[in-house]
Formats: structure tokens, sequence, C-alpha cells
């Protein structure tokens, strides 16, 4: 017996020694079996650097004191080794108030809009009619599929001053509110707009891991005589944190990112004239010609939105040993 296991032994040691050079042949192998696979991922691949990485280049921009006749790389270097075009913009009033725009309107947007599909996700779980469940999962992300010109086309076709709203309020005797002219509405339609367009595609999120979660569980607490809320305290709501974690980590990056097209289908000039950083971009740079300038803003806004994900990344893996690398 025990000469068996010894041959057993040293038959296990041959292949452990030739081990190396058999993965590395079978990964030879597998990359021979899977070329096609790679050549059709080939133009995506392109196309991400073309039009992702490539215009990084453009960048420099932000360092140097640009005219349209020198091009990128034949205009000289602006100021105070390259940075005096973000000191430019720590001087500018119009600047800062447009970070601080952004951060107020994205900070309001991760407190009331991403909460939005978790709870959607959990009461849409507790219905047992099946078709109820698909027809408000149906109703719910079908406004992912809109873009985001029609849903504000659709806000100012319902809230304007000649629009349904105030058609209805005038059919029942009660006078017509100007919603899209008052400065202190704006917000609530932003924030109000962006939950009713993205909660639905979120819920689906979630409802994809509250499908996996093993049914022996639920059926264990209720022997124990756990009722519906302490299921979903206990069992429901441990079971997608890690999918919260991962995707409240994405969130943080984007806290000093703004929808250019939100916000500037959303703006009047009687309401709401203030700027984020996206449209302060398409202004100061399309429309006002301050290409390095609005090139430094852009980038200051990356490396923050870079750095905000860094850190919940770090933080959210020593917390709950949930990351995204």
């Amino acid at each position: 017996m025990s000469e068996l296991v010894n041959v057993k032994m040293e038959s296990e040691r041959k292949d452990n020694a030739q081990s190396p050079k058999s993965k590395k042949l079978s990964g030879k192998n597998s990359f021979k079996k899977n070329i096609p696979f790679y050549l059709i991922l080939v133009p995506a691949v392109i196309t991400v650097f073309m039009m992702q990485y490539l215009p990084m280049f453009g960048l420099v921009i932000a360092f140097k004191d640009y005219n349209v006749r020198g091009g990128i790389f034949g205009s000289p270097w602006a100021e105070m080794n390259g940075f005096a075009n973000f000191v430019h913009i720590f001087k500018t009033p119009a600047f800062l108030d447009a970070v601080w725009n952004t951060l107020w309107l994205n900070v309001l947007s991760l407190l009331f809009s991403f909460p939005a599909p978790i709870i959607l996700a959990l009461l849409i779980n507790e219905v047992g009619h099946t078709g109820f469940k698909r027809t408000v999962q149906t109703i719910s992300y079908l406004p992912h599929f809109l873009s985001i010109a029609a849903v504000t086309t659709m806000v100012n076709q319902l809230l304007g001053n000649y629009g349904l709203l105030n058609a209805v309020l005038q059919a029942v005797g009660i006078e017509p509110t100007f919603l899209l002219e008052k400065e202190s509405a704006f917000v609530p339609t932003y924030v109000i707009t962006e939950i009713w367009q993205t909660v639905g595609w979120g819920t689906i999120v979630y409802l994809a891991t509250i499908t996996g979660i093993n049914s022996d569980l639920y059926e264990a607490a209720e022997i124990d005589g756990a009722n519906r809320f302490q299921q979903v305290l206990n069992i429901t709501f441990p079971s997608i944190l890690p999918t919260t974690m991962i995707l409240l980590i994405m969130k943080m990056g984007t806290l000093f990112g703004s929808s250019f097209e939100m916000v500037y289908g959303l703006q009047n000039p009687v309401a709401w004239t203030k700027d984020v950083i996206a449209t302060a971009i398409y202004k100061y740079g399309i429309g006002q010609g301050e290409y390095e300038v609005s090139t430094a803003l852009g980038l200051m806004q990356g490396v923050i939105a870079f750095s905000l994900t860094f850190i919940a990344n770090t933080i959210s893996k020593k917390v709950s040993n949930v990351s995204m690398w």
C-alpha cells in the first residue's frame, strides 16, 4: 500500500515539475484556437483606441498658450511652467461656480437617484404577480432608451408655460404655475428627471443579483420565524451589498461629471443661467475660443474623478472587502 502511495506521489511531483511547460503549451494552443474571436475584437479595439485614447494627445493644449495657426505642437507653452491655464481657472469666479454647481447637482443625485433602483428592485422582488412585475419593469426601464434630448423636450412640454401641467390646472380652475421660470425648481426638476430616466435600468442589475440568492436561505429564515422585512434586511440586502458597493464606487467618479445634454436642455434665460463643468467647457471652449482653458478644466475634472474613484475603491476594500481592483 505504501509503495502505491509513493508511486502516486512521485507521479504527482513529475506532473508538477512539468506543469509550467504544459501550461505554456496549453496557453499557446488556447491562443491559436481563439484567434478568430480575437480578430472579431480588432475593430472594437481600434475604435476604442481612436475615440478614447488617441484624443488624449490633445490634453497637451491645457499646458499651452494655444492658437489655431500654430496647432497643438506649434503653440508656445503657457506661462508658470505650463500651469497658467489652471491658475486662471481658480482665479475666475465663473469656473469656480461651474465646479460648485457640478458638485452640488451630483451630490443631490447621489443621495436620491442612487438608492432609487435599490428600493425599486426590493419592492419588485416582493411582488408575487409575475405579470404585474414584468409590466412595472418594462415601464420603469423604458425611459433609458430615450435620448436625453427627447427627455428634456418631454420635460419642457410637460412643465412649460403652455405645457400639459398648466393645461390641466387651468381646466380644473387652478392658477397655472410656471415651474421652468423658477430658479428654485431647476435642481428638483433635474434630479427627478434623472431618477425617472435611470431608475429602471439600474433596477435590472439589482434584480439579477437578487435572483441569484439561494432560496434555501429564505426558507430557513421563514422556519426560524423571520417576517418578510427581516428576510430582506438580513438576507436580500447583504447579498446585494457587493454589487451596491461596486456601483457606488463608479458613481463616486461622476461627482465632478455632469450630463451636458440634460443641463443644457433644461436651461433657460429666466430660471437657470448657471453653468456646470460640461456647459462651461462648451461655452468657453467652442463659444469663445478659449480652448486651452476649457481643456485644462476638462483635464482637472478627469483627474478629480479618477482620484475620487481611487479613494472610494480603497475605502470600500478596507471596510467591506469589496473593490474594483
